[in-house]
């Protein structure tokens, strides 16, 4: 065999091989980028809450968890309407989450909510003119800490909170691991480009690349959705639930997106290599 027939028998393996690293390479940066605009944005997160109703449903959950609550101390449920309206889940959330990716306390603030609900008890007594030995101290204060023990748990996201500890400390390994990704994709374009002599070639292994780094990436969103573990998933309260529903549905759409584009790229490089495979063959 001779020299050059080794050579046209060699160079189309190492391009295929070099079309499949870019298609890898494709697929981890898509990944990376995915976890950058979901799972490591805060504004992610509170977009998801907001757009789930989920603010509202845990203020209505939390109001009917310490009205039960309430029953046993013989406090109306008028008390805790008007108590739950002065409550500002919204910012009670944001500064939760916002502890995640700052990197400081995740731990629920309860001290303005016991400052205020004991207040609440205590203008209550006087409004009412309940006799204030029948109001004694240690049951108030017993019930202002129950009721804070189910604020706590009403107001943490418990799915987020397995993972979310590690977010801040992961920031700058995504950040480094993504531009890495970048360095290396265009690289692997570089060689496949500029070491082919004929043109069509050049776009053709492109697109193969191309071609993988859509399939590969496709296949994320097709085989998550089609299993539809989402929404089998078993969470107790109503606003958790479509928290977590919404918010990975939502970080799903950005693997479709992501695959759209690659989808655009791959067709764009096959009409480009068939106009120079064209171009090729009638010169």
């Amino acid at each position: 065999m001779s020299e050059s027939n080794r050579r046209s028998k060699v160079k189309p393996l190492i391009y295929g091989f070099l079309s499949f690293m870019l298609g890898f390479v494709l697929f981890l940066l898509s990944i990376c980028l995915v976890l950058k605009f979901t799972l490591f944005s805060e504004n992610f997160m509170l977009d998801s809450m907001a757009n789930t109703g989920y603010y509202e449903m845990v203020k209505d959950e939390l109001n009917d968890k310490l009205k039960n609550l309430g029953h046993a101390s013989g406090l109306p449920d008028e008390f805790f309407d008007d108590f739950i309206k002065d409550i500002d889940i919204i910012e009670v959330e944001r500064n939760y989450v916002s502890a995640f990716y700052t990197g400081s306390s995740t731990l629920v603030d309860t001290d303005t909510f016991k400052q205020q609900l004991l207040a609440s008890i205590n203008d209550y007594v006087e409004e009412n003119n309940i006799d204030k030995e029948k109001a004694d101290e240690k049951n108030i204060l017993y019930l202002v800490d129950e009721a804070s023990s189910i604020y706590v748990k009403t107001v943490t996201v418990s799915f987020f909170s397995v993972i979310a500890n590690y977010i801040n400390k992961l920031q700058t390994p995504l950040s480094m691991t993504l531009v890495g990704l970048v360095v290396a994709a265009l690289v692997i374009a570089a060689i496949i480009y500029f070491t082919n002599t004929y043109k069509h070639r050049r776009y053709r292994y492109l697109t193969y690349g191309l071609g993988a780094g859509f399939l590969s990436v496709l296949v994320v969103p097709i085989v998550v959705f089609s299993s539809g573990i989402i929404p089998k998933v078993n969470i107790a309260t109503r606003s958790l639930y479509n928290l977590f529903v919404g918010y990975f549905n939502s970080m799903f759409m950005y693997f479709w997106i992501l695959a759209a584009i690659l989808l655009f790229l791959t067709v764009l490089g096959f009409i480009v290599y068939r106009q120079k495979y064209l171009k090729a063959i009638n010169s």
